[in-house]
């Protein structure tokens, strides 16, 4: 028959088709491993050899280092002794002088601009005072004097270039204490030349009044 070869050929043709549909696609296939590890196997004289550490070798002897050559230090020089403590009723000499300073603070505006117009003995009195009350600051921190009496106890006395206060009392947080000063002052009366103090034992609060001694301004 003419049309069999045809139909053999169609049936052969759909068999192919059917193999291919059953088998597992290509993508499934689990793929090789990229990374293959070479193993390299060793005798046993190769393995003994691998584990059995090198020798060690000696040390390389050491150059000796060069000597150091030593910088002498200089001398020590001896310090000054400190100045010993003032003698129960020595003078202190100021070694800076400190109302020029304090006169030009600006919280001293208004008695800087009071002084020239003072008589002379009244201003060398008040320069003296400022001049007291900076040193005694200065001498101990914890006194802070806000008030001066060069004539608390003595009137003041002026010779030449020099104004002594034998009784005078200064004032620090709310007590009083007795003062002595001598005061050496330039020939225009206008500038402290040289200072020296002494200060006393606080004033009893029982002759404040006596004194003239105000408790507060």
């Amino acid at each position: 028959m003419p049309g069999l070869p045809a139909a053999a050929l169609l049936h052969l043709a759909l068999l192919v088709l059917l193999a291919l549909a059953v088998m597992p696609p290509h993508d499934n296939v689990a793929p090789l491993p990229e990374n293959i590890v070479d193993v390299e196997l060793l005798t046993p004289g190769q393995f003994q050899a691998a584990i059995t550490p090198p020798p060690v070798e000696p040390p390389l002897p050491q150059t000796p280092p060069l000597p150091t050559r030593v910088t002498p230090e200089p001398p020590v020089r001896a310090q000054p002794d400190p100045e010993p403590p003032a003698e129960p009723g020595a003078m202190i000499k100021a070694r800076r002088l400190l109302s020029e300073t304090a006169l030009a603070d600006p919280r001293s505006r208004q008695a800087r601009e009071m002084l020239p117009h003072l008589a002379e003995d009244e201003r060398v009195e008040q320069l003296c005072s400022i001049e007291a009350m900076s040193q005694i600051h200065a001498w101990k921190k914890e006194f802070e004097p806000d008030r001066l009496a060069a004539y608390a106890m003595a009137d003041t006395r002026i010779s030449g270039r020099i104004l002594l206060a034998e009784g005078a009392a200064f004032r620090s947080k709310r007590r009083w204490y007795n003062l002595r000063f001598k005061c050496e002052f330039t020939s225009d009366r206008k500038r402290v030349a040289a200072f020296e103090f002494r200060v006393g034992e606080a004033v009893p609060s029982s002759q404040w009044e006596a004194r003239g001694l105000p408790p507060v301004h």
